[in-house]
């Protein structure tokens, strides 16, 4: 029969009371606005390669089941300060602290105890196709050029729980605000305010599935096991005197780094990394105008950790 459409699709998620274990999705978990979805199946085949007279192969088995969503969002607030944004429960699976001040902020900042990272049941509902993985954990990717808005690329690895037919569900809660674009971004890196054009980071969050032969699909969940947040963009070059760029790559020098999208209470989202490093620095070219491509790291800020990055919404 076919005549699935491939941009009818609506995206659930839901934080999982017992890690591993699905959680029925409602329309109210649906309330994320995303593009380009993808779910994949990992199924590895164990080859039964058996030989006798013949050269014609023996059928392959099917092994454990696992499986990964991944989409992307804008960067937006609830529309209210001190309420959590739509996207807030993705960035908590992937390894994201949600601290809330009734009436003036929500702040995501990592964490590392696995007790504060929980595992998510997602669902992608195409045109009439429903297909979920649970006890997922994620990463999560941030990009921004000028005059446009901030996006969130999240992926999810979890266990293969089904592909169903399903009718899709109707969203509810989704969030009115428009994203601000990234101007009057107040950008800073080490005190100076550097002329970019875009900036982006990659948390690189490292992700295990957990082996599990007593389950059905041979994983029980995934753990966040590690990160490596590191990220770009690419300021315009200057004379050494006003900001020695090569230098301070190579004494190893940090630098806190700043800039937000907005300026309205309840839409304002300030990105900050009090310890960026600079860890490559390339020429580059802008129509004429000589730029750095700059790679950094965003390292720890104090000796505790679980500081490296933080985004504001007030």
């Amino acid at each position: 029969m076919g005549l699935i459409r491939s941009n009818r699709v609506v995206l659930a998620a839901k934080v999982e009371t017992t890690e591993g274990t699905a959680i029925a999705l409602a329309g109210a978990d649906a309330n994320n606005l995303i593009m380009e979805p993808k779910f994949d199946a990992d199924v590895p085949m164990f080859r039964r390669a058996f030989i006798d007279q013949s050269l014609s192969p023996h059928r392959q088995m099917a092994t454990t089941r696992g499986g990964a969503i991944a989409f992307k969002c804008e960067v937006k607030g609830s529309g209210t300060a001190g309420v959590a944004p739509a996207f807030g429960k993705l960035l908590r699976a992937c390894g994201f602290g949600e601290t809330v001040v009734a009436d003036t902020s929500v702040t995501y900042a990592p964490k590392s105890a696995i007790a504060d990272i929980p595992t998510l049941t997602l669902a992608t509902y195409r045109d009439g196709v429903r297909k979920a993985i649970k006890g997922a954990r994620g990463n999560v990717k941030y990009s921004a050029k000028s005059g446009e808005p901030g996006v969130l690329e999240f992926e999810f690895i979890g266990v293969y729980d089904a592909v169903t037919d399903a009718s899709i569900l109707t969203p509810s809660g989704i969030e009115t605000t428009i994203p601000q674009p990234l101007l009057s971004a107040a950008f800073s890196i080490a005190s100076f305010a550097a002329f970019v054009s875009q900036i982006a980071f990659d948390m690189a969050n490292v992700l295990e599935r957990r082996g599990d032969i007593n389950t059905a699909s041979g994983f029980i969940s995934t753990l966040l096991t590690g990160r490596d947040p590191k990220g770009s963009f690419d300021p315009e070059d200057e004379l050494v005197a006003t900001h020695d760029w090569y230098g301070r790559w190579l004494a190893n020098t940090t630098g806190a780094l700043s800039w937000k999208h907005g300026a309205t209470a309840g839409n304002i989202a300030t990105f900050t990394a009090p310890a960026v490093q600079y860890t490559k620095i390339a020429e580059g070219d802008r129509n004429g105008i000589a730029t750095l491509a700059t790679d950094f790291l965003m390292a720890r800020g104090n000796a505790a950790g679980d500081d490296e990055i933080s985004l504001a919404l007030t």
